[in-house]
């Protein structure tokens, strides 16, 4: 039996982790493309700036998250693993990728910079395609009862064929 108390700390604590992670992506991204001591610097206006590194470790924190997000949902999970498909699906890959992405790179396209519209363009494809390929391999890696093998039977701890929660709410 799960309790929401213990749904809630299983999000808490992987968005924590996921924080971490994006965290420790972003340092590693900084130090990879520094160049000597000059930092590459994306006007956002005449006096705010972004490091090039922020953009690009944010791309990798959404696509990476977003396919890990799509095998979470894509796959079948007992009721008995509900709390670790929540820390994982909206804790963990929900505190690793960024809406934030988006907001920068709109606000770099009123500045007139091709890298935002760049930057607009492949989070948000490679966004949608990784959650498509992360979904189909979930469902290989875990199918939901019987698929393969006849008619499925209904089960209370299942998601609809589409991988969607039923309508009563996340299961």
């Amino acid at each position: 039996m799960r309790s929401p108390a213990r749904l809630l700390l299983a999000v808490f604590l992987g968005g924590a982790l996921g924080t971490l992670a994006r965290v420790w992506l972003t340092s590693v991204t900084t130090m990879s493309t520094l160049d000597g001591d000059q930092t590459l610097l994306v006007p956002l206006s005449a006096n705010l700036h972004v490091l090039d590194s922020d953009i690009i470790a944010a791309l990798i924190a959404n696509v990476a998250g977003s396919l890990a997000l799509g095998i979470v949902a894509g796959a079948h999970w007992p009721e008995r693993m509900a709390t670790l498909r929540a820390a994982l699906g909206p804790g963990f890959c929900g505190g690793f990728t960024t809406f934030s992405l988006i907001a920068l790179a709109l606000a770099l396209v009123f500045s007139n910079s091709g890298w935002a519209v760049v930057a607009f363009a492949a989070g948000t494809v490679g966004g949608i395609l990784a959650i498509v390929a992360g979904r189909a391999i979930g469902r290989r890696i875990s199918p939901p009862p019987g698929a393969g093998r006849g008619p499925a039977t209904p089960s209370h701890d299942t998601f609809g064929p589409d991988g969607e929660a039923p309508a009563g709410g996340v299961r």
